[in-house]
């Protein structure tokens, strides 16, 4: 029974270091030079931790209850289609990535020998999975952008570090024109949604205001 003392000591011990390494050490080191007694911090913590909850507290209240609607969506759109004019010349470009030497070529070859909404060209899309760009020509190597724009559905290959990219201009657009709002509808979307949430935020705030006073 003697040891009994010196290991519960070690235990206790342990136990201490495990839970200082799980706090944040500048947050520990505040703490030990007596930082947190300090009359102003300890009231601006308690305003954090009261903005934290009553923020919490209101998005609780928005669940479910704001949407966008498609002919909203439309709606913006059309009323605000110069929002949406392309600054520069762009193309949208399919890019089949991480290919090997022979795979690559096959994909160039028919896309090449095929229009574009074939049946083949379909099957190797699900297949292969390309992500579907807009590709402004300002932002390219001129070498890049020459390619890329000399016409719709020029194709080519290039090699990277992690295997060969085909690319496939899908169409080519100039700058002024308008985009489609299939191209714009997500961008749509998140505006008119975030403009909502912030007036059903107000909204909220206004009525827990009307109840339990202003500060």
């Amino acid at each position: 029974m003697r040891f009994l003392p010196i290991i519960l000591l070690t235990v206790s011990c342990g136990f201490f270091e495990t839970k200082q390494e799980k706090d944040n050490p500048l947050f520990v080191a505040a703490k030990d030079a007596g930082y947190l007694k300090d009359e102003v911090i300890k009231s601006d913590i308690e305003s954090f931790k009261q903005k934290i909850i009553s923020a919490k507290y209101i998005e609780s209240l928005m669940v479910g209850r704001v949407s966008v609607s498609v002919s909203e969506v439309a709606e913006y759109y059309e009323k605000n289609k110069n929002e949406y004019k392309r600054g520069g010349d762009e193309a949208l470009v399919l890019v089949f990535e991480k290919l090997n030497k022979n795979t690559a070529i096959k994909i160039k070859n028919m896309l090449e020998r095929n229009d574009f909404d074939s049946e083949k060209v379909s099957k190797a899309v699900q297949k292969n999975t390309p992500r579907r760009v807009f590709l402004e020509k300002k932002d390219l190597q001129p070498n890049l952008a020459e390619r890329v724009f000399a016409k719709d559905g020029a194709s080519f290959i290039i090699q990277r570090d992690d295997g060969f990219v085909v690319f496939y201009t899908i169409n080519l657009f100039k700058r002024g024109t308008i985009k489609d709002l299939a191209d714009v509808s997500d961008n749509i979307q998140a505006k008119l949604l975030a403009l909502k949430k912030h007036i059903l935020k107000e909204e909220i705030k206004d009525s827990l205001y009307t109840i339990y006073g202003y500060n």
